[in-house]
């Protein structure tokens, strides 16, 4: 999703300013200037306003089409690395002030035709941290009046995440926010990310609303949680939202919001009934544990959601409760399951506490040794685990179809090893029977040949006569990138013969690089 920034509108320097003199149509002008703009041309005269309405409007219409592919929505740039996000974010807020204010800077008619093209404006940035709060209100006050009655996206940002506290920043989320609640029926998606939970607005105010809701997506993301949001809106609100069905299907909150909310699951799993995608992330344990997160109440919440497709869960510490004997657990009914940087206590109590069968699982930067259970997704893409992890453990209690090791340094040649290995019935005739593909990337200790090994070992294995009978599939697909080893001319070549798909492009640490491509059996060394 792209978006529009509502920064200041840019003030013409003097050649600009004599422009827009010279050519400022009359009232009405958008109306009349086809008769003037013919006359021009008969008299070859070339002005800036030579060019007609319709045409001038085609013409940004290009630009706004070709800069929404540029202008990427800045909840991608949020999961990222604080060190790579820092990079790339000045370069987007420059990007986003672009457009539609840079061309209707140029003259009066240039102003006319965008102000008259409501979707130019229905994307909105306002900056917590600007020096000039007022102008940033003014210019969500110019998206609400020039966007007309289409639905609006905004984002409360900041231009620069370096601080690690800012006073400011609660109170100008406040001035913004008395902006944006009584035009909440304009909005369909409202992106907050601000550096500290306590200047995230309350959970309250985007769903007690009077007109029908509208809002289908909400994040309330921060980097840091320095305690809960006193904004009053307290528990006393409750009532008010008893019977709101919210019309939100993607939720991001951050963890005192979601204490709220853990508060009474039942209350809020009927008002979240339509929610498919939700992201619970940063809280961190408090003194009092009255103010903590309880995992008993979260997993009840979760349960309830019966259209929940999509569920993470990322820096959260939970208060754990012991099991009750003979109480079964509640089931978390989700396709796709995200935990990222957790801790050892928060990853075990989760699996003890709730049975979830999800398709896809996505475990980065969390342990992975002695889990009570081991989930079986199709697709298992396993990030950033230690080398203190045993991955070897781990793995030889999933049987899925896909398996992803993305910055696993523990991936090496005696994990190959394991996977080719034949172990006897009753338990498996190798390790996880249904791989078919695999994604390897920036996992430098390996080797080509040991996974070439493998593979045809798996491979002859299933196609052996007395193992027809079994069903076994092999390993088919594979794709290795990033940081790797260098694949040699004879490994290439068995590869590119006897997998349906085969990509190859690593780089090491040395500065060389090794690519093989599609049509070729040569890799490409340098």
């Amino acid at each position: 999703m792209a978006w529009m920034a509502t920064a200041i509108e840019p003030s013409c320097d003097a050649s600009e300013k004599q422009i827009t003199l010279l050519d400022r149509p009359e009232p009405g002008a958008l109306g009349t200037l086809e008769a003037s703009t013919l006359k021009g041309m008969a008299r070859g005269q070339a002005t800036i306003r030579s060019l007609p309405p319709e045409l001038l409007g085609n013409i940004f219409e290009e630009v706004y089409q070709d800069w929404l592919l540029f202008a990427l929505h800045p909840e991608l740039y949020s999961s990222q690395p604080a060190s790579l996000r820092s990079r790339s974010w000045q370069g987007l807020m420059k990007l986003m002030l672009q457009f539609p204010y840079t061309p209707a800077a140029v003259c009066r008619l240039w102003r006319d035709v965008i102000t008259s093209t409501p979707k130019f404006w229905t994307r909105g940035v306002a900056f917590v941290d600007t020096k000039d709060p007022l102008a940033a209100l003014s210019s969500l006050r110019r998206v609400l009046e020039h966007s007309r009655d289409l639905p609006v996206i905004v984002a409360v940002v900041r231009k620069s995440y370096n601080l690690r506290y800012d006073k400011e920043e609660g109170i100008n989320v406040s001035l913004i926010m008395d902006l944006l609640l009584p035009n909440l029926h304009r909005f369909q998606d409202m992106y907050f990310h601000l550096n500290q939970s306590s200047s995230l607005p309350s959970i309250l105010h985007f769903i007690k609303q009077a007109r029908p809701p509208t809002l289908s997506r909400l994040a309330l993301h921060c980097d840091v949680d320095d305690g809960e949001n006193l904004d009053g809106s307290g528990n006393d609100a409750l009532g008010m939202i008893k019977h709101t069905r919210s019309a939100l299907t993607t939720l991001k909150v951050d963890g005192r919001n979601l204490l709220s909310i853990c508060d009474n699951p039942s209350l809020w799993s009927l008002v979240f009934t339509n929610l498919k995608c939700l992201t619970l992330e940063r809280l961190q344990p408090s003194e009092l544990r009255q103010r903590n997160l309880s995992l008993v109440s979260t997993v009840e919440f979760v349960s309830k959601l019966q259209n929940l497709e999509v569920l993470t869960i990322r820096d959260v510490v939970f208060e754990v409760s012991p099991r009750i004997s003979g109480v079964p657990n509640p089931t978390i009914t989700v396709s796709d399951l995200i935990l990222e940087d957790l801790s050892d206590g928060v990853v075990k109590s989760l699996f003890d506490h709730a049975t979830i069968t999800p398709t896809y699982m996505l475990m980065r930067n969390v342990p992975i040794d002695e889990l009570p259970q081991i989930p079986q997704p199709l697709y298992l893409e396993l990030s950033e685990i230690s080398t203190d992890q045993d991955l070897e453990d781990f793995l030889c209690f999933w049987d899925g179809e896909v398996l992803a090791l993305r910055s696993c340094h523990g991936f090496d040649d005696s994990l190959l090893d394991m996977f080719q290995a034949e172990i006897a019935p009753p338990y498996h005739v190798m390790l996880s029977p249904s791989l078919r593909e695999l994604h390897i990337q920036d996992c430098p200790r390996f080797t080509a040949n040991a996974l070439r090994s493998m593979i045809q070992a798996r491979k002859e294995f299933v196609q052996r006569l007395e193992n027809k009978h079994l069903g076994l599939t092999y390993i088919s697909e594979v794709f290795v990138c990033g940081m790797g080893p260098i694949l040699s001319e004879v490994d290439a070549r068995w590869f590119r013969s006897n997998l349906t798909t085969f990509i190859w492009s690593t780089i090491q640490g040395d500065g060389g690089s090794c690519h093989l491509d599609q049509d070729s059996c040569v890799p490409f060394t340098v």
